[in-house]
């Protein structure tokens, strides 16, 4: 703390200084000819330069923590107090989207403040990618924007992304090559990748959530990297681009939408990341196979999933790789290879649904959980930690997970882009994995 002064000083500088924002941007608004847009990314300048001086004005994470609170109930008072609506929420509010930016930016910065504050570049580089690169991001594709695309909530571009990854590069590259140790090639393997990366979690977020996703990803992106050799740096750079051009050429053969490719090739890093190339292969062999095997769904549009029932599909499979990143478990793969046996079981029997509503359930389960062991089969077959129950535990999961998405039938024939009808698939397919891999496990240790 350079202030070297009592916590509430610099509690009392800060909010002044966002007090002080919020009414010269209010000056703005009403004396100037500046878009809405505009003038709330000058908001979100603005926050971010103040948010940069955290580290100096605090050595413990309460002060922030409590500004972080008094600025919730402030922008919540801006938003439903119709005179404070109506003059300084205009700041934030007079924008025609959906958002909730503001409060995840607030959550943003406080995560990464507990996280990083101890590392000044870090956590200087988090704050610079949240306010610059996303700013430039927005505005770039509100007056440049020309090639669009749908994400829930909105819509993006590819010049607002292509600006954000420039933009993101050089905020990271710049303060590892000048404020720390990081060579030169090192530091631009690091900010490539991880404006990739960034660049990509940025196309899928709507409606303000990003404000709290990519400084935290960033964060967590850096210490990764940081200490990684050369080679490795460039292995995962090679990994990026080449889920990304498989993603873009397999495009017309899936049935996922742009948002959902994108979140498809920023999943499949996540699992390399978390558990090298076994880790990946499941979940490869499910995108490049599920259209063939099991055929597209009779909806008129040919490419009707969105990133929200990505994330459904692939939350599974999320939950075991972290599990397994945090604790270090080789018995955690069987399972996770289960899931995505058992997702391509449920897409089949989903998209015969839809064919043939009145088509007998035992029948699709069978010809489906059959399907399922594509992925099933060779995923169990590259592991050197296979137990003699996991290819038997892994058909029960399968065959579990179809018998509880009976229960969602009705809902997913009705609705079956629904990202509410998809949350019954990742609590089918985690409940059938874990119960049948528990109940083998338990039974072998009775064995034994």
């Amino acid at each position: 703390m350079i202030l070297g002064a009592s916590p509430w000083v610099g509690i009392g500088a800060f909010a002044a200084g966002v007090m002080a924002l919020i009414g010269t941007l209010t000056i703005l608004r009403r004396t100037t000819s500046l878009s809405a847009e505009t003038i709330r990314k000058l908001f979100h300048l603005g926050g971010g330069a103040t948010a940069l001086a955290l580290p100096w004005l605090f050595d413990s994470l309460w002060p922030v923590a409590l500004l972080a609170g008094i600025s919730a109930l402030l922008f919540l008072a801006l938003r439903v107090v119709p005179r404070l609506r109506e003059g300084p929420g205009q700041v934030l509010q007079s924008v025609t989207r959906q958002s909730i930016g503001e409060f995840s930016f607030l959550l943003g910065v406080l995560a990464i403040f507990a996280i990083a504050f101890d590392d000044v570049v870090i956590y200087s580089i988090g704050i610079l990618v949240l306010a610059v690169a996303d700013t430039a991001a927005a505005l770039v594709g509100v007056f440049y924007g020309q090639h669009a695309y749908v994400v829930p909530g909105g819509k993006k571009s590819g010049e607002g992304s292509s600006a954000f990854l420039l933009t993101a590069f050089l905020c990271t590259h710049v303060p590892l090559l000048l404020f720390t140790e990081t060579g030169r090639l090192e530091s631009l393997l690091i900010a490539f990748n991880a404006a990739v990366l960034l660049m990509l979690a940025e196309a899928d977020a709507a409606r303000g959530i990003d404000n709290f996703i990519l400084p935290v990803l960033v964060v967590v992106l850096l210490e990764l990297f940081i200490d990684m050799p050369v080679f490795e740096l460039a292995a995962n750079g090679a990994v990026i681009i080449a889920l990304g051009v498989l993603v873009f050429a397999y495009r017309n053969r899936t049935t996922l939408s742009p948002d959902a490719l994108i979140g498809a090739a920023l999943a499949g890093y996540l699992f390399w990341l978390f558990g090298g190339w076994r880790w990946m292969l499941p979940p490869l062999i499910l995108f490049a196979t599920y259209t063939k095997l099991v055929g597209r769904p009779p909806l008129e549009d040919s490419r009707p999933f969105h990133a929200d029932v990505l994330l459904a599909i692939v939350a599974p499979g999320v939950l075991l790789a972290t599990l397994n990143a945090v604790l270090q478990l080789p018995t955690l793969y069987a399972p996770y290879v289960a899931v995505w046996a058992a997702n391509l079981a449920v897409i089949g029997t989903l998209h015969g649904w839809l064919a043939n509503p009145a088509a007998p359930n035992l029948r699709l389960m069978l010809i489906n959980g059959a399907r399922s062991l594509v992925v099933l089969i060779p995923g169990l077959g590259v592991t050197d930690a296979l137990r003699v129950h996991d290819p038997v535990a892994g058909l029960c999961a399968i065959l579990l997970a179809l018998l509880l998405i009976l229960g969602a039938k009705k809902r997913l024939v009705a609705a079956p882009t629904s990202a509410a009808a998809w949350s019954r698939v990742t609590l089918s397919v985690t409940s059938g994995a874990l119960a049948s891999f528990t109940i083998f496990g338990v039974l072998q240790e009775v064995l034994a």
